[in-house]
């Protein structure tokens, strides 16, 4: 296994927009497809990392971020890899349904950053587990990999658990992100991508 312990930055960012994120339904671990509008804010990030001296391009398995990762591998001129840690967070059998008509999902949608122990009461998953996920995965990817400038695409919710256990909050939409930076085993925040 690769050990480099030279600082990495890392850019994490969102999937464009997808069919289910425009028609209001919760995603989790299922998919739908980039809408032209995903592909077009795809196509803006990729021009945006173009001044980010990217060296490495990685996504999660499922298919709007990996979409949305090979236009910016495409257009970077660079290879694209797939770590499934980097997943959305699942949220059981919420996952699929118009967010509108669940009451539970709407209770739990209130307290799932300030409670990251707190679970759907469907199988889902809960922020800490999400968190502990990525840093797996992190690891996993920083010690794998000689690149120090790598464009992750991952995925909103996910993403905010990470964002929170850095104290940062907000809503990430769309091809938005985070900058992070990994320095002797240990990721640190930097700054929100806009």
């Amino acid at each position: 296994m690769l050990r480099i312990n030279m600082e990495k930055h890392i850019f994490l960012c969102r999937h464009g927009q997808t069919e289910w994120n425009r028609d209001k339904k919760l995603q989790g671990q299922l998919d739908s497809p980039l809408t032209e509008k995903g592909r077009a804010q795809a196509a803006e990030l990729a021009a945006k990392a173009g001044n980010w001296d990217i060296d490495l391009v990685v996504s999660s398995h499922l298919g709007r971020a990996k979409d949305t990762a090979a236009i910016c591998a495409t257009s970077l001129g660079q290879s694209h890899k797939v770590y499934e840690g980097f997943c959305e967070r699942n949220f059981g059998e919420w996952q699929g349904k118009e967010t509108s008509g669940l009451a539970a999902y709407q209770a739990f949608k209130e307290h799932r950053y300030t409670r990251p122990d707190l679970m759907p009461d469907n199988g889902g998953e809960s922020a800490n587990m999400v968190t502990e996920r990525f840093m797996t995965t992190f690891h996993s990817l920083v010690n794998s990999e000689t690149a120090s400038r790598i464009l992750i695409v991952s995925h909103g919710d996910a993403m905010a658990c990470i964002a929170r256990s850095f104290g940062e909050g907000r809503t990430i939409d769309n091809c938005g992100g985070m900058l992070l930076g990994w320095q002797n085993g240990k990721l640190h925040w930097q700054q929100w991508i806009d």
